[in-house]
């Protein structure tokens, strides 16, 4: 344990003096959100759209996992997911989640608060409609966190359904679909060095946006 602590002691990494300024901020979070994704995506970050997005269990236990921002709707982030898997049922016995945006290339970090329902059901189509064959014969297929014997039990269904829908168009099942955030906190992390990062928060306070600086 000490040559551990010993190790991550060690750990030091300066995150650079970009600058984040609440003048140069835009009012509404969603396009502050946009601005830091459009960056992310140009300097080809690692899964640019992948998010955290935490959850608390029946049994009042908290519970994170990473999955794909796949689109924005009336300004609510859009995932999709098996609305049988542990995150689905969680998010419907309680809507109120959490996620994050984290892009270490830029030393850049995006934090959300808000409440998550079901899409509707032509965004689930749409997206479904849009994902390669594989991607939806596997969404069929998988029965998401349940214990399995072994890869091949996968394989093996995938392949029985791939010759069971030849040439046909593949509907999306019922039990699989999107979910949209409504997000009434944003707080924005910049990494500075010397720990002396900038942050922000967005507070949506009667109709507007409050911006408010953050101590590091």
């Amino acid at each position: 344990m000490e040559e551990i602590s010993n190790t991550l002691a060690s750990l030091r990494q300066e995150y650079g003096n970009r600058e984040l300024d609440k003048g140069n901020l835009k009012k509404n979070p969603i396009e502050q959100f946009k601005d830091w994704l459009d960056d992310a995506i140009k300097i080809e970050a690692n899964e640019p759209n992948a998010m955290a997005i935490s959850t608390v269990s029946k049994e009042n236990k908290p519970r994170s996992r990473y999955v794909l921002f796949k689109d924005l709707i009336n300004d609510e982030i859009i995932f999709h997911t098996h609305y049988e898997s542990p995150k689905a049922l969680e998010i419907i016995a309680n809507p109120n989640v959490s996620g994050i945006f984290y892009w270490p290339e830029i030393h850049r970090q995006i934090r959300f608060e808000g409440k998550c329902k079901k899409a509707s059901v032509e965004i689930s189509d749409s997206y479904f409609n849009s994902r390669p064959r594989g991607g939806q014969l596997s969404a069929i297929v998988s029965k998401q966190s349940k214990v399995i014997k072994n890869r091949k039990e996968i394989e093996d269904k995938i392949n029985e359904l791939d010759e069971q829908f030849k040439n046909v168009d593949i509907k999306r099942p019922e039990n699989w679909g999107g979910f949209s955030i409504k997000i009434s906190y944003w707080e924005f992390w910049q990494g500075r060095n010397n720990r002396t990062h900038d942050r922000f928060s967005y507070s949506y306070k009667g109709n507007d946006w409050n911006i408010e600086r953050l101590s590091p």
